[in-house]
């Protein structure tokens, strides 16, 4: 847990069935600075997001097992009013970017996903929901933080995929 004067992690909720690119996804996302959370279908996430403390952000795939991504979205915003949504979707048809809920407009992300530009707009999520982290990176959880997160870094490091293969994985239509 966090000491007093130590900032709060930044958590995001990663949402999607394909395990593989997820983990991947959510090592970036921690060698970056954020704590992640996998959730690896609609009723997970749902689960998830209806324990304290939600997290700060949810990257979610738009189809997902028993709940898609709108109604994950629409669902974590009713848990806490103005959470940025990130979509990651190989059928952007399929977006409407103010079908969420309240808050701002959802963030498109088509696949195959530029892993810059999905951790650009969480950066900017974490700058906009803490204006004291705007020269900043997020702070990263420690490790009793991490331990509490769930075992997905143990699972990932168990099922590693060389770099060439992570680009094909997030590039994967």
């Amino acid at each position: 847990m966090p000491g007093v004067g130590t900032p709060r992690p930044f958590v995001v909720l990663l949402v999607d069935d394909d395990l593989r690119t997820t983990r991947r996804m959510a090592d970036m996302l921690r060698e970056d600075g954020f704590a992640v959370e996998i959730a690896r279908d609609g009723a997970a996430a749902v689960s998830r997001l209806s324990r304290s403390p939600v997290p700060d952000a949810l990257v979610t795939e738009l189809t997902t097992a028993h709940v898609g991504g709108i109604a994950i979205g629409r669902f974590a915003r009713s848990q806490r009013p103005g959470l940025p949504v990130l979509v990651l979707t190989g059928y952007p048809n399929l977006f409407e970017p103010n079908a969420f809920g309240g808050g701002p407009p959802a963030q498109l992300f088509t696949k195959p996903v530029e892993y810059s530009e999905l951790k650009e707009a969480l950066l900017g999520a974490s700058r906009s929901a803490d204006p004291s982290r705007a020269s900043e990176p997020p702070v990263a959880a420690d490790p009793a933080t991490r331990s509490a997160l769930g075992s997905a870094n143990d699972d990932a490091l168990r099922d590693t995929v060389s770099g060439a293969q992570t680009l094909r994985a997030l590039r994967r239509p």
